[in-house]
């Protein structure tokens, strides 16, 4: 890989957060798949046992949609072929790892991995309690203020009965080779939902099926995270304030480029931090921050590493050592490190 390639999976969203002296904006950068195997590539998902919430539907829907950069990421095997299959022949996993590994039937043989997994949790439990209210229809106690009108100084109380319904779904996945039968992942993931309803109130408590059926969509989500490349996001302080001595029309760069940056115009601020960068002869660690910030804007994050770096030089041939330089440099240096990887295991699918 070319140092000066640009990263085309990393990249920040623009997005400034608050308004206060310190202001961030929101970085997004890939981060690698915990399961690097190859295999996973050509996948199919078999039907989940106890499974009343469509949960191998929303793994294989997750699956099938996740991409990266308009690029689908896994290859999914028709499902309607597979359960035509397992209904006529009755295969359990081992047996239809068997029959893919001998005959490959339906154009099955292209299948490396297969999906499979139980529900292994699913309920939903109510508890009950009382909350109190007051009814400012109905005094209790009046009393005479000093302008002597009579004022109410307390409300009637009263109580009301409510319910709080915890709504739970355990899901255990199992990826398995189909070439040597092995387990390449297993895990068993967790969600739930809170939904309350109260006495007074219209709310009405929904079902378990409806928010149970949500739940094995996070789920699908969260297992995407673990066995895909994803996006990561995080806030990056931008630095307005001149270490060094700027003439005026140098401060005014400096402040033009930063709304830029604000207004999401993050390549002409880039070519106005450069020009800003050279008239001050690269003596400022605060503008070498703010283009390098813009670096990682453009995706270019080899090249933000090194302006990272020559900044916090600067800084520290000062005495100064600024928390903002130290956790980019360690923040990039992991998103590198991440990147790598993800582009290995994107490599590897081709």
């Amino acid at each position: 890989m070319m140092r000066n390639g640009k990263l085309f999976l990393a990249g920040l969203v623009v997005v400034f957060l608050g308004a206060g002296c310190a202001q961030k904006v929101q970085v997004k950068a890939i981060k690698s798949a915990e399961v690097s195997d190859s295999s996973i590539k050509n996948i199919a998902v078999l039907p989940f046992e106890n499974d009343l919430v469509s949960q191998s539907s929303a793994i294989d829907s997750a699956l099938e949609n996740h991409t990266l950069n308009g690029k689908k990421y896994f290859n999914v095997i028709d499902r309607k072929n597979l359960e035509k299959i397992i209904a006529e022949k009755k295969l359990n996993d081992s047996g239809l790892v068997e029959l893919i590994n001998n005959d490959g039937s339906m154009g099955l043989k292209e299948i490396e991995t297969l999906v499979t997994g139980e529900v292994a949790h699913n309920s939903v439990s109510p508890s009950y309690y009382f909350e109190e209210r007051t009814d400012y229809s109905q005094c209790v106690k009046n009393e005479v203020n000093s302008k002597g009108k009579t004022v109410c100084k307390e409300y009637k109380k009263y109580t009301v009965k409510c319910v709080s319904n915890l709504y739970v779904l355990t899901t255990n996945v199992k990826f398995i080779k189909v070439a040597d039968s092995g387990v390449i992942f297993a895990k068993s993931f967790t969600e739930n939902s809170k939904f309350s309803h109260c006495s007074d109130d219209s709310k009405i408590l929904p079902v378990k099926e409806v928010v149970n059926t949500e739940l094995a969509s996070k789920i699908a989500k969260d297992l995407i995270k673990i066995v895909a490349p994803s996006y990561l996001y995080f806030s990056v302080t931008i630095l307005d304030d001149e270490d060094i001595d700027f003439e005026k029309e140098q401060s005014k760069q400096l402040e033009v480029a930063i709304e830029l940056i604000k207004k999401d115009r993050v390549e002409k601020a880039n070519e106005m931090l450069k020009g800003l960068n050279n008239s001050l002869s690269s003596r400022s660690y605060t503008v070498l921050y703010d283009l390098a910030v813009t670096e990682e804007v453009l995706g270019n994050i080899y090249k933000a590493n090194d302006l990272y770096r020559e900044a916090e030089n600067i800084a520290l041939q000062r005495g100064e050592v600024i928390d903002e330089i130290s956790y980019a440099i360690k923040r990039v240096a992991q998103n590198i490190s991440e990147f790598e990887k993800a582009q290995k295991q994107i490599n590897s699918l081709k």
